[in-house]
């Protein structure tokens, strides 16, 4: 009998709900090894660009596409995941085609520039290559994943003067949650007024993408970067507390220290000009006149000729004096510290031991003596701020932190081990589960007796119903029971037929 015929005998003696939950069972390992089949034929994707345009995104699919390399859009279509093992070499391919391109070209407008382009095109296109060129610096900042810049540069003339300045406007994207401190602010202003000539850093202005102010070009000195005072004192504050809870760290340890400062701060700008003047006074000139006055009575001029004398003398004498002078000029500027109040809080109890085994619980209590004195954490913070005693005031305050109980490790299953290993052993158990169905039916098509054991069975089934004895050329009845029984358990369905028709023959 083949193999399709015992199939199709089985399939006859089956029920109709035996029927469907065979064809239900076969369409579900058929379903099973095709999903099986394309998750273990799937490669694993990494990341090869991300935040690409639309434009670029689809020259570099098409490419993929051209290679034959698989690949998966996500994140809206601005990420282009490869397989795993191409990703370097994919790059490698990309770059040599000029993908991704940048819209910020810089200088690289200039490549193409034809001949004959008039004086104000190539001024256009200077301007747009500046502008490229800074973006491409700012974004190089950490937390700044795009920048547009604008530049105002008015035209040179050569018969009148300069009356606009230059100025510059640059906007931000930051990435995620980043903040750009003061001084990356002041930063990238003095970076765009160093790359363009005649631009100051207080002609910059820089926005972020939601909207907001960065720079505030009317303020400059120390106050440079802050847009209000409140942002200054709070920088000032947020320094200061930080310096000490630095210091702290590293005696007490993470976590055993939080400072407060708050700073009274005089953002007048005073100039006060003095003069003194010296009391002693320094001759600088003298003049002496003398006048000669003639007599006009000639006896009396006679006289006083034999007197000794004719004329009259006049003397006078001016003497100019400089008063010495000091002059002394002082200028305040804005953001002196006048006090400071200083708030600081500290664990310095030791952390408890680990309790052994059979230790009660007292025994795994911390001691009780402290890391340090807190006169001398109140030390520290002093020398390190510069507090005075007259002005400047501190607390400390020593008390157990609290720490929230640590959560019991949990033992983490390395699945993507285990799916690496299941995805190649999936073809391998389909191929098992194929060999063990194909034995199964091999062993159902090796169950079926043979001819002559058919007939040596009938002839011993004979003998029984008919109640003889064993006679010559026959099997004794042990044996006989022994091979009606292995007929039994081999092809039950034959030996019921035989004895049916056993049955109907002696009727």
């Amino acid at each position: 009998m083949g193999f399709l015929e015992q199939i199709q005998a089985i399939w006859n003696k089956t029920t109709l709900v035996q029927r469907a939950l065979v064809l239900a069972s076969i369409l579900a390992c058929v379903i099973t090894a095709g999903v099986l089949t394309k998750w273990a034929s799937k490669p694993n994707f990494a990341l090869l660009y991300q935040q690409v345009s639309p434009a670029d995104a689809g020259k570099i699919t098409d490419k993929l596409s051209e290679m034959g390399v698989p690949y998966e859009l996500r994140g809206n279509g601005t990420s282009i995941y490869v397989p795993d093992d191409k990703v370097h070499q994919l790059r490698l391919d990309m770059a040599k085609l000029g993908l991704p391109e940048t819209s910020q070209g810089g200088y690289k407008i200039f490549d193409d520039q034809k001949i004959g382009t008039s004086p104000f095109v190539q001024g256009v296109n200077l301007n747009r290559a500046l502008q490229d060129e800074l973006s491409k610096s700012i974004q190089m900042i950490e937390g700044v994943t795009h920048a547009r810049v604008h530049l105002v540069r008015p035209e040179q003339s050569l018969f009148g003067g300069q009356t606009v300045r230059t100025s510059a406007s640059v906007v931000l994207k930051l990435s995620g949650s980043a903040q750009l401190s003061a001084s990356n602010i002041a930063a990238i202003s003095h970076l765009v007024a160093g790359s363009v000539e005649n631009l100051k850093a207080e002609d910059v202005t820089i926005v972020d993408s939601t909207g907001r102010l960065l720079s505030n070009p009317k303020q400059d000195g120390v106050t440079a970067g802050a847009n209000t005072f409140l942002e200054y004192k709070e920088r000032v504050e947020n320094g200061l507390a930080n310096k000490v809870e630095a210091m702290l760290t590293t005696v007490l340890g993470h976590g055993r220290s939080s400072v407060r400062v708050a700073a009274v701060i005089d953002m007048k700008s005073e100039s006060l000009m003095t003069e003194k003047y010296d009391p002693q006074k320094v001759a600088t000139k003298e003049e002496i006149t003398n006048k000669s006055k003639a007599q006009q009575n000639p006896q009396a001029a006679a006289d006083k000729a034999a007197a000794g004398g004719n004329t009259e003398k006049e003397e006078t004498m001016t003497t100019q004096y400089m008063v010495s002078k000091t002059v002394t000029q002082t200028v305040d500027a804005p953001g002196k510290i006048v006090s400071m109040s200083v708030s600081a809080v500290v664990d310095l109890y030791p952390d408890a031991p680990a309790a052994k085994a059979g230790e009660g619980a007292e025994a795994a209590q911390a001691s009780t003596e402290l890391i340090m004195p807190v006169e001398q954490v109140k030390a520290l913070i002093k020398n390190a701020l510069g507090l005075r005693d007259d002005v400047d005031t501190i607390e400390v305050v020593n008390t157990k932190f609290y720490r929230p109980a640590e959560p019991e490790p949990v033992k983490t299953t390395n699945w993507a081990t285990y799916l690496a290993i299941t995805k190649q052993a999936s073809l391998g158990i389909m191929a098992v589960c194929a060999l063990l169905a194909l034995k199964m039916f091999g062993g159902s098509r090796k169950g079926t007796l043979e001819p002559a054991q058919l007939a040596g069975a009938s002839e011993a089934a004979q003998q029984l119903l008919a109640g003889g004895s064993a006679a010559a050329g026959l099997p004794a009845p042990s044996m006989m029971r022994e091979q009606i029984i292995m007929a039994l358990q081999q092809n039950p369905d034959h030996v019921r037929r035989m004895f049916s028709n056993w049955v109907q023959e002696k009727e």
